[in-house]
């Protein structure tokens, strides 16, 4: 899982009256330009990837622009203030992780093959030498321990989670195949908890989950043997 709500970053697109917005437009007035959208993607993915190398409390401006090639000036320009900046990255991070979670469940029929889905999507970041988002997720609670902003980003993360695995154990109740034993929401407290429980672990390189026929995999297989319990038909 990775770190932040789906709310639009600090420092979007101005208004299309303010001075910024028509500064953008090109000659044939169509509006805030693609280009500088992209840019400050690709700057918002570059501040993904130092939170995730150096951490939150460690990444400055100057970080950053190394990374980007984007000056310092201008990061001040889209964000304001580092603290700014570093939630911005991770409401990034998690709203694309999200979103296209939230996309490729929504195409599934099955409901276990979403609750798959979902906890082998969840435990992905969390594996030493895999890409950023399980790291991200971990200084996105850091950081928001002592952050009121990104702290309410975070919770909101965490309810997206659960809506993803509720909306799925319910769609599976409706066709039979899981137990009424457990409520939905109870489940999906419960199978954010199993991934958080063996993510940390994961990220830490824990020798007993990353040793010798270890890893992701079998983490993955734990937490959806603990579901297949709690999900069992009912009878």
């Amino acid at each position: 899982m990775a770190a932040a709500s789906l709310q639009p970053a600090p420092g979007a697109p101005a208004s299309p009256g303010s001075p910024a917005a028509r500064g953008s437009r090109g000659a044939g007035g169509r509006g805030p330009g693609r280009r500088a959208g992209r840019r400050k993607t690709a700057v918002l993915e570059a501040a993904c990837r130092v939170i995730a190398d150096r951490g939150a409390d460690a990444t400055r401006f100057a970080d950053v622009a190394a990374e980007s090639g984007v000056p310092v000036s201008t990061l001040q320009y889209y964000f304001g203030s580092r603290e700014d900046m570093l939630v911005a990255a991770f409401r990034h991070a998690s709203g694309t992780e999200i979103a296209a979670l939230e996309a490729d469940v929504a195409a599934m029929s099955d409901p276990w093959d979403r609750i798959e889905r979902i906890v082998t999507t969840a435990l992905a970041g969390y594996s030493p030498g895999a890409p950023e988002a399980g790291r991200l997720w971990i200084e996105s609670w850091h950081f928001g321990i002592r952050d009121p902003e990104m702290r309410a980003d975070a919770l909101e993360d965490y309810r997206a989670w659960r809506r993803l695995v509720a909306d799925a154990v319910r769609h599976g109740v409706e066709q039979g195949r899981f137990g009424t034993g457990h409520p939905p929401e109870t489940v999906a407290r419960l199978a954010i908890a199993l991934v958080d429980g063996m993510g940390i672990p994961l990220a830490l390189a824990d020798p007993d989950l990353t040793g010798p026929g270890a890893g992701q995999d079998v983490a993955v297989q734990d937490v959806l043997a603990a579901l297949r319990e709690l999900l069992r038909p009912d009878g």
